[in-house]
């Protein structure tokens, strides 16, 4: 009887932590679906009005539920800037600095070909993280696969995602924008700097673990 209550709080939590990975992964692909049907319709011109809101929310919600999950799972004791959880901070670093809130809409920067880009190689990589993590717990060196989505993964989707941020984060530091203050400008062109080398270590990693 005491083992039956001990297994309750378990269960409810591996299901709460499979919600988490499976609502993820589908919103992910609702991303890239929503990206598809908007494209042709109206043009980068008017895509970041239809897409960017939802974007934004996602990868909060994606980056707060996986920090969350590693410190549920793994404790405060583990290090919480691994390479797992630095995927999650440069979401929520994204959105601070990309997402203008009230005038995203009409902001060049976000309707760069880079912005396209990088919404598919996010929702592809993303879709594919989280359903690789709905049956496993939250670890950082996950098994490697030689499968056909491993492998669009690994060689196509990671390296488009890096240099469409990148790209992206450059042209925040080029173009003017109220939003943008000194110091925000100085902290981005820090982060570009130890971008491409922090990418390059953590891509090698994940191709050699």
């Amino acid at each position: 009887m005491n083992a039956t209550r001990r297994q309750q709080p378990r269960r409810l939590v591996v299901k709460l932590y499979q919600f988490f990975h499976i609502s993820s992964a589908f919103l992910y692909c609702a991303l890239l679906v929503r990206w598809l049907v908007l494209l042709p319709l109206v043009s980068r011109k008017y895509l970041p009005g239809g897409i960017h809101r939802f974007l934004c929310c996602l990868m909060v919600y994606s980056a707060v539920g996986n920090i969350l999950w590693w410190i549920k799972m793994r404790g405060l004791a583990w290090s919480i800037f691994n390479r797992h959880n630095l995927k999650n901070i440069n979401l929520i670093y994204l959105v601070a600095i990309l997402h203008f809130y009230d005038d995203f809409e009409h902001s060049p920067l976000l309707k760069n070909t880079s912005y396209s880009s990088f919404i598919v190689g996010l929702s592809f990589t993303q879709m594919y993280y989280h359903w690789n993590r709905i049956f496993k717990g939250p670890s950082p060196e996950p098994r490697s696969s030689k499968s056909l989505a491993s492998r669009l993964n690994a060689f196509i989707m990671i390296p488009l995602l890096y240099l469409s941020e990148f790209y992206l984060l450059l042209l925040n530091t080029e173009i003017d924008n109220y939003h943008n203050g000194p110091k925000t400008v100085l902290f981005n062109k820090f982060v570009l700097v130890v971008f491409i080398p922090l990418c390059l270590h953590l891509y090698k990693g994940f191709l050699y673990k």
